[in-house]
């Protein structure tokens, strides 16, 4: 089994780079800490096809409440960021 480090190296481009240096920036985070929380929200959505029409996905999703995605969302951003607290 592969054993994992926490660590993942990504290449975006120098104009995305300069977003989330500014996003991070203002949020008082690291340019990390955004990418934790877009991998969070992801892994929270991740049923959800993007290439769908709104009504699809809307459809697909009458059965989630709206505050428990919330809920889940936030768990979940809370949870990465006591994690990188240590």
């Amino acid at each position: 089994m592969p054993r994992f480090n926490g660590q993942i190296h990504v290449r975006v481009s120098s104009r995305v780079h300069e977003e989330v240096a500014k996003e991070a920036f203002e949020k008082r985070t690291s340019i990390s800490g955004i990418f934790a929380q877009a991998l969070v929200v992801r892994r929270a959505l991740r049923k959800i096809d993007p290439w769908k029409l709104i009504c699809e996905v809307q459809a697909a999703n009458r059965g989630i409440a709206e505050a428990e995605v919330e809920r889940a969302v936030a768990k979940a951003v809370k949870a990465v960021r006591k994690n990188r607290r240590g």
